[in-house]
């Protein structure tokens, strides 16, 4: 019997030391690290480029008449433009505060020196190639200026024969935004029909620039809500009683 005794308390003793119950293994949450954009350089996000709406009130010039979201980022415009005179061939396509939702107009740009954009050419006429030799004027428009004007663009040229991608850098003025969007023109309008042309152009964010902030959200206070089981006075009284 000692022996048995024995023989069962070294058993005790050894899983007192030793024997445990496996632990529940702890979750491990891994949260991905969105990368926040550290630049002094502003750009427009796709949707930011779709709520463009305004050209001014021309009825007789440059149109965009179609957009859409590309395929990877940005927006594809289709401009028309019914001819090669000077009141033609010129298109600001922008927010502005001068007339349409006005989305983007009033924005706190403060941080910024510049905005750029990405621009194609991608066709002219549904054509492509080499052969057309029709230069295009492109730019990112950003107003008011610092020395008063309405809105400025810095010029890049495209063209199926030269550079039909280029980036337009345009400084940025003020602290805030009354006008921004793009600008485009017929460079060399001799060269390009008299029956005008209907140009599709793909505009994209520029990756290491930050998009245009957001307007913030202003809560408006509700009033409070009535207690309930409060007694009823009946109406209030004025005067003596």
């Amino acid at each position: 019997m000692k022996t048995g005794s024995i023989l069962v308390c070294l058993s005790v003793v050894a899983c007192a030391g030793g024997c445990r119950q496996a632990e529940p293994e702890e979750n491990t949450f891994v949260t991905e690290q969105v990368p926040v954009v550290l630049s002094d350089t502003l750009t427009l996000s796709t949707e930011q480029l779709m709520a463009l709406d305004w050209s001014g009130r021309s009825t007789s010039g440059a149109k965009v008449v179609h957009k859409h979201a590309g395929e990877g980022s940005g927006v594809v415009f289709d401009i028309r433009f019914p001819g090669n005179k000077s009141w033609q061939n010129s298109i600001n396509y922008v927010s502005s505060g001068a007339g349409g939702r006005m989305e983007l107009v009033g924005l706190d740009v403060a941080p910024f020196q510049s905005l750029a954009l990405k621009f194609t050419l991608v066709s002219i006429d549904g054509a492509v190639g080499p052969t057309l030799g029709q230069q295009l004027v492109v730019g990112a428009v950003a107003g008011p200026t610092a020395d008063g004007k309405l809105s400025q663009y810095e010029p890049v040229v495209l063209s199926f024969a030269g550079d039909q991608t280029g980036i337009a850098r345009t400084p940025v003025g003020t602290p805030w935004l009354r006008e921004v969007g793009i600008h485009v023109h017929l460079a060399n309008p001799e060269a390009w029909s008299e029956e005008g042309a209907l140009v599709r152009l793909l505009v994209e964010p520029i990756s290491t620039a930050a998009p245009l902030p957001p307007r913030p959200v202003i809560e408006e206070e509700q009033p409070r809500p009535k207690p309930a089981n409060l007694p009823d006075f009946g109406p209030g009284r004025t005067g003596a009683w």
